[in-house]
């Protein structure tokens, strides 16, 4: 079947300083609901934001390039969802809102003009224009705020709200104000072959954003973005539970992320649940975390049931973050488990290499919910490179002292098989583990010049098997007993089918006596 095809050159662009949106829109409108294809031909178009409805295609031809308006007063106020809140705030740039059967394709570009929108990030309220700061107290007076918000009510370059069936392929989407991509209580939504830059510096400037989505595929995309590259998020706190609506089932494959804040990010906004969700064959190179997992008491739901299978991280500083501390002290008593308690259980990491990494890993559950079910098999984590190559926390959680080797804390059940991790000789231990449940080591290889492989300080079982026991008498693990638990207090530990006698190198150590 030949669709439609309107050529918006058919209603009336002007080749002059003049904005196209009229001629544009009205050619989408056109398209709505009964079908067709708008086409953009090789040239430059200005506009204002922009809307696609039911069973449209917007084609851009390569060397058409689509660049909005840089004119806050030129996008109206929509409600929609930001930062895991609905809420109002300005007109996305390209909006496919409540919509079914669109196709956003092409070799074009979108370009969203975000440096106009940026510099008011970097500037004090009070420079705002007078007109900006009206527009923001009418925006604001019904929005929520909390100690993250800034100007986060800017608009998206491309949202997909409300929709079913939406596809995204060939087109470079760049500069955004805000968030690039972001896809949000849709379904069916497909992101292929497409180009997503925003420079490093660039304010909230995520790559694609998943948000109570379901069936959502990113494939074969390239991510240079100035925040979160793809992230996976389902509304905060209360208001985030009570919607209720979950991430769930999304396959992200043959994708690759240079710089920005995390390769694939989970959270913060976890409130409706994130699950059901696959990353393979992937590389990400510069970014500050690799794959992360970030939510904090407060934010409530449960994320599970998570794969990454098949992925190359280089010069990250912390390839792996499971935080339940985000932005909060990581030393803190246990609280009552209420809805607001998040949970993190059944997240599986396999065949990866991480190279020129600086911490090899951070996963840290609540004392009140420990996180279970974290696998590692057939990791290798070379976190040689140095602390300032970045001057990054690993995870942004206070409180916590960076370190080169794995560190685990208040985990119901962590295993690593097959693992390899490298760090600088005298950088300590390569793997730390505190206060959780049981810790399974199976064939873990480290490099160490001196000092344990292993530190596990409360953990009430731990499980080696199949490693090798130094041959120079120096200790494979140190154990200490930690508060009274599951076995008042007592570690237990399982040797099975090791090297050499790790009966000898694992020592009991009694934790120091502080005199008062």
């Amino acid at each position: 079947m030949t669709l439609e095809q309107r050529n918006v050159r058919d209603y009336g662009i002007d080749d002059d300083d003049s904005l196209d949106t009229a001629a544009i829109q009205t050619a989408l409108d056109d398209c709505a609901g009964t079908g067709g294809e708008v086409y953009l031909p090789p040239g430059t178009y200005r506009s204002a934001p922009l809307r696609v409805g039911d069973d449209t295609t917007f084609r851009l031809a390569n060397g058409a390039e689509l660049r909005f308006v840089q004119d806050f007063t030129a996008f109206p106020t929509v409600e929609s969802r930001w930062e895991g809140w609905d809420q109002d705030g300005f007109h996305p740039c390209l909006h496919v809102a409540d919509a079914a059967n669109v196709t956003i394709t092409g070799e074009g570009v979108i370009d969203g003009g975000g440096s106009y929108w940026w510099e008011f990030v970097s500037v004090p309220p009070e420079q705002y224009p007078s007109e900006l700061t009206e527009r923001l107290e009418e925006i604001r007076s019904g929005n929520k705020q909390d100690a993250v918000s800034t100007f986060t009510v800017r608009p998206p370059l491309l949202q997909i709200d409300g929709c079913e069936n939406v596809t995204v392929s060939g087109v470079t989407l760049r500069n955004s104000p805000f968030w690039n991509t972001h896809v949000v209580y849709s379904d069916d939504v497909t992101i292929h072959d497409v180009s997503i830059r925003n420079p490093p510096d660039a304010p909230n400037g995520d790559g694609i954003d998943i948000d109570s989505s379901r069936f959502v595929r990113v494939s074969d995309t390239h991510i240079d973005a100035g925040d979160d590259a793809i992230c996976l998020k389902s509304g905060k706190d209360e208001e985030g539970r009570e919607v209720g609506r979950p991430t769930e089932n999304v396959v992200v494959t043959n994708c690759t992320v240079e710089h920005g804040h995390g390769g694939v990010v989970i959270g913060s906004e976890t409130a409706g649940d994130v699950r059901h969700v696959t990353v393979t064959n992937c590389t990400f190179t510069d970014t500050d975390r690799g794959i992360r997992i970030k939510s904090k008491r407060g934010r409530g739901g449960t994320v599970e049931d998570l794969r990454f299978d098949t992925i190359v991280m280089r010069r990250v500083a912390c390839p792996f973050v499971i935080n339940g501390y985000y932005q909060t002290d990581i030393d803190s008593d246990p609280e009552p488990v209420t809805e607001a308690t998040p949970n993190v259980r059944n997240v599986d990491f396999h065949h990866i290499t991480a190279e020129e990494v600086e911490s090899a890993a951070f996963l840290a559950g609540l004392p009140e919910q420990r996180f279970e079910g974290i696998s590692f098999t057939d990791v290798d984590i070379d976190a040689t490179r140095p602390f300032d190559a970045s001057d990054l926390s690993p995870a942004m959680a206070r409180g916590y002292d960076q370190r080169h080797g794995v560190f685990c804390k208040s985990l119901g059940s962590v295993s690593f098989r097959d693992v390899r991790v490298t760090v600088p000789d005298g950088s300590g231990t390569p793997l730390t583990a505190e206060a959780s449940s049981t810790v399974v080591l199976e064939g873990f290889e480290t490099e160490a010049d001196e000092g344990p492989a292993v530190v596990a300080d409360g953990v009430e079982h731990l499980r080696i098997g199949g490693c090798v026991a130094p041959d120079d008498g120096e200790p494979f693990a140190h154990v200490r007993d930690g508060a009274a638990g599951a076995n008042d207090g007592e570690s237990s530990v399982l040797l099975a089918g090791n090297y050499g006698d790790m009966a000898e190198a694992v020592v009991s150590v009694q934790p120091e006596t502080v005199e008062r």
